[in-house]
């Protein structure tokens, strides 16, 4: 009985952690939420950060599920969509925010 108790209790766990994975437009809002409070980002830039970092969690989805088996191939396209964004985000929100950004990431 209390075996069957606590494998239930176990399945439970597991059940939620897979249920609360983020979607892309969660993690987009989360972050493009961050960086408007850490930079002070007008309305205007709040917009074309979240559509930015929108298409950015939606790339890197794709890539993580097409190239599963392949983590070499996987890692040299991640590389290339953060590339992308990191000029996007600099034509965006400046160099010097950009900078900002970057010491706050690494504190």
């Amino acid at each position: 009985m209390i075996k069957k108790l606590f494998l239930t209790a176990i399945l439970l766990c597991f059940c939620f952690v897979g249920f609360s994975q983020n979607t892309p437009e969660q993690m987009a809002k989360k972050i493009t939420s961050k960086m408007a409070k850490i930079l002070s980002l007008d309305e205007v830039q709040k917009e074309e950060v979240y559509v930015v970092q929108l298409d950015r969690f939606r790339q890197a989805a794709k890539i993580r599920q097409n190239h599963e088996a392949e983590p070499q191939i996987k890692k040299a396209k991640l590389k290339k969509v953060y590339n992308k964004l990191h000029g996007k985000m600099k034509a965006i929100i400046g160099k010097e925010r950009m900078q900002k950004w970057s010491e706050f990431k690494n504190n």
